[in-house]
C-alpha cells in the first residue's frame, strides 16, 4: 500500500516525541493579587455556579480582558496576564467555565460556550468595562475557548488572540493517540456521556467531537466584521508540544474561505503547510520577528484575521499577549486611491493590521465641490456623515487622514482654482468642531494629492492637473499648518517616477500604491 507524502509527514511528526506543555497547561494555583476577588457567575443555561477571578477597573470605560484557562486546568490556574491588567487598569476575568477538559459538561460544550458569554456579562455589568472594548485571549485549551468564542459570541468582542489552539477535537483525538499523552483519554471523557465512558476502553465521540469543534462551525461572518483574530503557533508545536500547527493553519484557511470562497492570495498553500510540517522552518528571504522570536511564517485576510508562526513550541509569547489592546481608530477620507483594493488605504491596514481603520474614501471625491453633479462626492457636504459612522463603527477616534485634492484640480474646476485651499480650510474646521473631535481630540493628518501625469496619457478631464496639483500642494500644507493638522507630502517624494506608477496618470499600480503608503507611514510614525 502506497502512501501520500501528507500520510508520511503524519507518521513522521506523531512518532514518540516528548510532549512538554508544563508552562502552558499547569494546574498549578495562583496566589492571586489582592486586587482580585472570587466571585460566582450563576449558569444562565442549567443555574449551576461558575466560580472566577475578577479585577474591576478603577477609572471608567476601561478595556476588558477576558482570559480563558488551558486544557487541564480551571479558574485559579496561574495566570500570566492578570497583573499586566492592573497595572493597566484594565478589567479582568479568568472564569472557570466547567474547569479542566474531561467530563461531558466541559470541553467545547453549550454549557461552556454559555459559561464565557456568561462571564462577559458579569465583566460589565459590575466592572467598568466598555462593552465595546472586550478582547478574548487564550493558550493551548485556552486557544481552544478563544476559538469557540469567536465563532458563538454574541458580544462586540474587538479582538480574539488564539495561541496554540486546537480546532479540530476529531483530528486531535488521533493525533493525540499517536503521540501517546493523556488528551486522547480526556476528549474521550468529554465526547461521551459518563454513564457510557469505560476509561479502559475508551474510545472517540466523533458526532459529539464534530459539533464542538469549531472548525466544523459557520463563521458568524456578520458579527465579526469589526473584529480582528489573531491566532499565533510556535513551529515546533506537535513536536516538542501536544498541538500540532496544523491545528492553526486548517482553521486560518477555513474562516478565510469563509469570508470569501474564490479567495486565492490570503490562503496558505499546501505546499508551504507541508514545508513548515517537514522542517520545522520556512524559507523566506526577509523574516520579521514577534518580541524575541523569529517569524516564520505570516498570513492575513484583509484586516479581520492574522495567523503568526513563530519559532518557538507550545507556548503564548506573554510579553506581546496584550499589544492588541490599546490600538489607534482611524478615519480615512479619500478617493478612488485610496477606494480601490490593494489602494493606499489597504496597504496601511496591512502594515498597521492592529489598528481599526473606517475608510470612508470614494471615486471621485473632492474637497468641497460636486464633482459630477453629485452631493456624495462632495467631503464638506459629508464629513459630518463620516465622522458620525466612524465613532459607530470604531467607538472612538484616534486619527483623521485626509488624502483628498486631485479631483479638485480636474479641468472643470480649473476656473474655481483658488477656492481649492478655502474649502480645505472649512473642511478641517468642521472636523474640529464637530462632537466626535471635541470628545476624542483625534490627530488630524493632511496628505497632498499624489502627482498627475501629462495630459497625453491622462483622460481630457484631467486635462491641466498637474500644473495645478502642484499649485495646490504648497497651498495645503499652509492651510493644514495653521489649522493645527499634521502635512504629509508624497507629491515631492513621487513625482520623479510617477510615470512608471501610474499609466493612466492618476492611479498607480499596486507597488505605487505601496509607495504611498511607506510614505504615510514613516511620517505618522
Amino acid at each position: 500500500m502506497k502512501l501520500s507524502i501528507l500520510s508520511i509527514l503524519f507518521l513522521f511528526v506523531t512518532n514518540a516525541f516528548a510532549q512538554n506543555d508544563p508552562a502552558w497547561d499547569n494546574t498549578q494555583i495562583e496566589n492571586w493579587p489582592e486586587e482580585c476577588t472570587r466571585i460566582m457567575i450563576p449558569s444562565t443555561l442549567d443555574g449551576e455556579n461558575q466560580a472566577a477571578i475578577f479585577y474591576a477597573a478603577k477609572q471608567k470605560n476601561r478595556p476588558l480582558i477576558v482570559s480563558l484557562h488551558t486544557w487541564s486546568a480551571n479558574y485559579e490556574q496561574e495566570d500570566v496576564l492578570v497583573n499586566e491588567s492592573i497595572i493597566k487598569d484594565y478589567n479582568y476575568i479568568h472564569p472557570d467555565f466547567r474547569g479542566p477538559n474531561k467530563n461531558f459538561k466541559a470541553c467545547g460544550s453549550e454549557y461552556v460556550i454559555q459559561d464565557i458569554e456568561d462571564a462577559i456579562a458579569y465583566a460589565i455589568e459590575n466592572g467598568n468595562a466598555d462593552p465595546n472594548n472586550i478582547h478574548v485571549i487564550g493558550t493551548s485549551g485556552g486557544g481552544y475557548a478563544t476559538l469557540l468564542t469567536y465563532m458563538n459570541t454574541k458580544y462586540p468582542v474587538k479582538t480574539f488572540s488564539a495561541w496554540v489552539p486546537l480546532s479540530d477535537l476529531k483530528k486531535w483525538f488521533y493525533e493525540s493517540e499517536g503521540r501517546g499523552n493523556k488528551y486522547s483519554i480526556d476528549i474521550a471523557a468529554s465526547t461521551v456521556k459518563e454513564e457510557d465512558f469505560d476509561r479502559e476502553n475508551y474510545y472517540l465521540g466523533e458526532e459529539e467531537a464534530e459539533k464542538r469543534s469549531p472548525i466544523y462551525m459557520k463563521t458568524p461572518i456578520e458579527k465579526r466584521k469589526n473584529s480582528k483574530l489573531y491566532i499565533y503557533a510556535g513551529i515546533h508545536d506537535g513536536y516538542t508540544g501536544s498541538v500540532p500547527i496544523t491545528q492553526s493553519l486548517n482553521f486560518y484557511n477555513k474562516v478565510v474561505a469563509d469570508y470569501d470562497a474564490l479567495e486565492k492570495k490570503a490562503i496558505i498553500p499546501q505546499e508551504d503547510i507541508i514545508e513548515m510540517l517537514a522542517s520545522r522552518n520556512f524559507v523566506a528571504t526577509d523574516k520579521d520577528s514577534i518580541a524575541d522570536r523569529l517569524i516564520h511564517y505570516q498570513k492575513s485576510y484583509k484586516d479581520l484575521i492574522k495567523l503568526t508562526i513563530f519559532e518557538g513550541t507550545h507556548e503564548c509569547l506573554k510579553s506581546v499577549a496584550l499589544d492588541q489592546v490599546d490600538t489607534d481608530k482611524v478615519l480615512v477620507i479619500g478617493d478612488s486611491n485610496g477606494a480601490k483594493e490593494n489602494g493606499w488605504v489597504d496597504q496601511l491596514k496591512k502594515t498597521y493590521f492592529e489598528d481599526f481603520i473606517y475608510n470612508t474614501s470614494i471615486s471621485g471625491n473632492t474637497i468641497g465641490f460636486n464633482n459630477n453633479d453629485q452631493k456624495k462626492l462632495n467631503t464638506l457636504l459629508n464629513v459630518d456623515r463620516y465622522m458620525n459612522e466612524a465613532d459607530q463603527n470604531l467607538h472612538g477616534l484616534d486619527k483623521v487622514v485626509i488624502m483628498l485634492g486631485t479631483n479638485d484640480c480636474k479641468a472643470v474646476f480649473a476656473p474655481r482654482k483658488e477656492e481649492i485651499p478655502a474649502k480645505m480650510a472649512t473642511l478641517l474646521q468642521k472636523v474640529k468642531t464637530h462632537p466626535v473631535y471635541v470628545k476624542y481630540k483625534p490627530e488630524i493628518y493632511v496628505i497632498s494629492p499624489p502627482p498627475c501625469g501629462e495630459d497625453a496619457i491622462m483622460k481630457e478631464k484631467y486635462h491641466g492637473s498637474s500644473e495645478r496639483v502642484k499649485w495646490l500642494v504648497p497651498e495645503l500644507k499652509r492651510v493644514a499648518e495653521l489649522n493645527g493638522s499634521r502635512y504629509i507630502d508624497i507629491h515631492t517624494t513621487l513625482s520623479p517616477q510617477w510615470d512608471s506608477l501610474a499609466k493612466d496618470g492618476i492611479h498607480p499600480e499596486e507597488n505605487g500604491q505601496i509607495m504611498m503608503s511607506k510614505i504615510i507611514q514613516e511620517q505618522i510614525n
